[in-house]
């Protein structure tokens, strides 16, 4: 839903430092979480879409307004250090991501070149 597809796509559901991330989706699109975990705690996975089983973690990202599961709009719920934080691991996540296409394009482009090399090679010969 709006504001949750492009993070939900940029993660996996897991632990994040002290942040706990939840990727999801349903019937109308795709859903984001981010939750604070209490300090020196793991999370406690509930599987892929829920959020963990520890008490004490705190939502601070997730659906603000509109009705869950049709229109919701999603933002941060509660604001502090854990912004930076995220935003942070966010920018990390999205080099990673360009790098790796980076490297398939150029992969791509190599293989290309030696194909057409080997073709040439053997339309040489005749």
């Amino acid at each position: 839903m709006k504001g949750a597809r492009e993070l939900a796509l940029l993660f996996d559901t897991g632990q994040y430092g002290r942040l706990y991330i939840v990727s999801g989706a349903h019937a109308r699109g795709r859903t984001f979480y981010v939750y604070v975990l209490p300090a020196n705690e793991s999370a406690i996975p509930n599987g892929v879409n829920y959020p963990p089983l520890n008490n004490d973690a705190v939502m601070v990202f997730g659906p603000i307004s509109g009705q869950l599961g049709w229109t919701e709009n999603y933002g941060w719920i509660h604001h502090g250090k854990w912004e930076d934080d995220f935003w942070d691991l966010a920018a990390r996540r999205r080099a990673e991501i360009k790098r790796v296409e980076e490297c398939a394009a150029d992969r791509d482009r190599k293989t290309a070149a030696l194909a057409a090399a080997r073709e040439l090679a053997l339309l040489s010969t005749y």
